[in-house]
């Protein structure tokens, strides 16, 4: 076992606690120097231990011993973002409309002449950053934001860095740019963390592990060999019920619908950069597709057209449900029609509502979404948690969540109204593999049930329900 005196932060106390959550420290462990994978389940504690390491140093009667060779701690999250802008965007649909975005500052005006800096210049090479700078903060992609936020911590070149769940929205090289620096920033003398869901993130550079199992903080695994077998040990999965989904809460308005979506010599652009042109694509009814392509492709600006939230999406020639965009349909008709979910939602949602009220939410149409919820609608969405097994949470807040819990809530309010089209972008990013699985799971049972049309984008091949048949590429 690790001896006590090489940690660079001990956990003294016997419990340790930020906000509302306490953590089991009774095996007293600690900090080591190097790559740490802290590892556990969603709502395992995580980003608590993140928190009382980066934050909590003197809060909650927590005692920790600090070694002199860590003064400067820095820990990013994905919603850091909110910290660089004071946006005042409250819906994630408003982010793409020109009048509600006037006031969002671009890259170049938040960073200003720190774009140009030794350092700026060095981690933008290496992640392969480029052209940004006219681009407003919110219109970036999941990946982009993540690239940004991390190289904007590096410059400020802290002693320790702690990441929570890093890997997530970014593409294959751009997973191994971040690897290369991260193992670049190790061999200079900083120590890194990272805060991780799946055993398949654990980097194969990583000097030890925490896991993290019930709010209880294990002691630090070590030693290649002891860390091998602990990545090869099954987790302690949860015993998926059965799913038998609810009966849908509305009928179908396009069962007869031949074209879900096509665009042709597509083109989007941001001032002037041009994000892709000449980009055709057709999904007819019941087709499951894959929808890849690098960070910074126009992924995410394409399914934002598709759901109608993208005044872009105007300037092209779309066809959504057999009828031509902008030939009178509301956006409103579109959205009732589409379950979507993606990270930039959850990243502006903002709710102090129970669980249970925002999976009812997702049942109704858009304009009578925040009405007094009904017993009939209470029993949906309590079917809807047993079956995601997040009946635990229904009577918290949404804002108390951790990020991962935060994401199954926001997939069961897209999936709840089992609508004609799931357009779902990353949907599994930030869940642990028990999760993913059940996810997984439930969309194929939901696909084969109601014959739905799917667009689902993600990074990872192994995270595409077995339904998906059609591959579209953009961009690359």
């Amino acid at each position: 076992m690790t001896d006590r005196s090489d940690f660079i932060i001990s956990f003294d106390s016997d419990r340790l606690g930020y906000g509302k959550v306490v953590l089991d420290n009774s095996d007293k462990g600690g900090l080591l120097p190097g790559v740490t994978a802290i590892i556990g389940k969603n709502g395992s504690g995580k980003s608590t231990l993140g928190n009382i390491i980066a934050k909590g140093r003197y809060a909650y009667g927590n005692r920790l011993g600090f070694s002199d060779k860590i003064s400067n701690i820095k820990m990013l999250t994905f919603t850091d973002i909110h910290s660089f802008t004071g946006m005042d965007v409250q819906y994630y649909n408003q982010r793409m409309e020109a009048t509600a975005n006037d006031d969002v500052p671009t890259v170049g005006e938040i960073f200003k002449e720190k774009l140009q800096s030794p350092g700026w210049l060095k981690y933008s090479e290496i992640f392969r950053l480029k052209n940004i700078e006219s681009k407003k903060i919110n219109y970036l992609s999941s990946g982009e934001l993540r690239k940004l936020l991390i190289i904007n911590i590096l410059c400020d070149n802290p002693d320790l860095l702690i990441l929570d769940n890093p890997y997530i929205g970014l593409d294959v090289e751009s997973r191994k740019d971040f690897d290369e620096a991260m193992k670049s920033l190790r061999d200079n003398g900083v120590s890194v963390v990272f805060l991780l869901c799946d055993k398949a993130d654990v980097p194969a550079y990583v000097d030890s592990i925490i896991s993290m199992e019930n709010g209880k903080i294990c002691y630090p695994v070590t030693g290649s060999d002891e860390i091998s077998y602990f990545l090869k040990q099954p987790d302690l999965s949860i015993t998926h019920s059965i799913i038998t989904l609810p009966s849908k809460s509305s009928t179908s308005k396009h069962g007869d619908c031949d074209i879900i979506f096509s665009i042709k010599d597509g083109h989007a652009r941001y001032g002037d950069k041009k994000i892709f042109e000449n980009f055709n694509w057709t999904v007819r009814r019941g087709e499951c597709w894959a929808l890849k392509g690098p960070n910074g492709s126009g992924k995410s600006l394409l399914l934002s057209m598709i759901c109608a939230d993208n005044p872009q999406g105007y300037a092209n020639d779309i066809t959504l449900f057999d009828r031509k965009r902008g030939s009178g349909e509301s956006i409103w008709e579109i959205k009732d029609a589409i379950g979507y979910v993606c990270p930039e939602m959850q990243l502006y949602f903002k709710s102090n509502d129970i669980v249970r009220e925002i999976i009812i939410q997702g049942m109704r149409n858009t304009l009578n979404r925040f009405k007094q919820s009904t017993p009939e609608e209470q029993a949906i969405a309590d079917s809807w948690m047993n079956i995601m097994e997040i009946v635990h949470l229904s009577d918290q807040k949404f804002s108390d969540l951790s990020s991962g819990e935060q994401r199954l809530v926001m997939l069961a309010r897209a999936l709840v109204k089992q609508p004609d089209l799931f357009v779902l972008d990353e949907p599994l990013h930030g869940l642990d593999s028990d999760h993913k699985e059940l996810i997984k799971s439930l969309i194929n049972t939901l696909i084969v049930k109601n014959k739905t049309t799917l667009i689902l984008v993600s990074h990872y091949d192994s995270e595409f329900p077995a339904c998906i048949k059609h591959v579209k590429t953009i961009g690359g």
